[in-house]
């Protein structure tokens, strides 16, 4: 039984240390000088806009969520059941992923409505139509499914499993935090909070689903309330790039 307990811990401890060494992986490689160059290839720097941004969420995919799947499964023998990846997870929790939904859209609106200029877009361009836009979530979207899969899948449960519900909520909060001090204080502070929210509603309900859309709704509406209400950005109705379709 001891040799068990051991076992366990070594394999949790080995999850901790991957889930920051994929991180850092893939955040020094997305923001490489040699990846911008490597998509710094057009004259009118709007579709390198786009390859950059679609490279660096497919980037966050491979090293978030592909990689250590294959790596979780084959050789920590985990699994996916836990996670609450199903339909039915989704039906059972729609009324508290709507709720949050709409607390994080109102939250948003009145925080961009107080600093119109804020801007929270990765594709930088000032003209953005629906297809742009539809881009823009997708590439979110991809990256967020692999980065909730990591944090408040594979670390959070393999933590709860070892240590328990609140040491498995601290170590969460206390990595994910620590990895938002690169976009500085603010977001470090803001990912403490969120983060201890989505600790307690994924272990609550047993579901990853719920951070995962609390997260794609923060991305989104964000994303969004920059266009909107930016007085140097907007949604017109033709297309951004003239001769180039999106």
């Amino acid at each position: 039984m001891h040799y068990f307990f051991e076992l366990h811990e070594l394999k949790t401890s080995l999850v901790i240390l991957g889930t920051l060494v994929f991180f850092y992986l893939y955040y020094y490689i997305a923001h490489s000088a040699y990846l911008k160059n490597l998509t710094n290839k057009n004259k009118s720097g709007v579709k390198d806009e786009l390859q950059l941004f679609l490279v660096r969420k497919l980037t966050g995919f491979f090293f978030l969520g592909l990689l250590p799947a294959i790596i979780y499964l084959v050789f920590l023998n985990g699994s996916f059941s836990k996670f609450g990846f199903t339909l039915n997870h989704l039906s059972d929790n729609y009324l508290i992923i709507l709720g949050f939904a709409f607390v994080i859209a109102t939250l948003l609106y009145f925080r961009h409505k107080k600093n119109p200029s804020q801007n929270t877009l990765q594709i930088k361009t000032d003209s953005w139509n629906n297809n742009l836009f539809v881009f823009n979530i997708f590439g979110w979207s991809i990256y967020l499914l692999a980065y909730e899969f990591l944090f408040r899948g594979i670390l959070l449960f393999e933590c709860y499993e070892s240590f328990g519900f609140w040491p498995a909520v601290i170590i969460n909060i206390t990595i994910y935090s620590a990895i938002h001090m690169v976009n500085g204080k603010d977001q470090a502070i803001g990912a403490l909070f969120f983060g201890g929210i989505a600790c307690y509603f994924t272990l609550t309900t047993g579901t990853v689903l719920i951070p995962l859309f609390m997260h794609i709704t923060l991305s989104g509406f964000s994303d969004y309330f920059s266009i909107k209400m930016n007085p140097a950005i907007g949604f017109i109705k033709s297309n951004p790039v003239k001769s180039e379709k999106l």
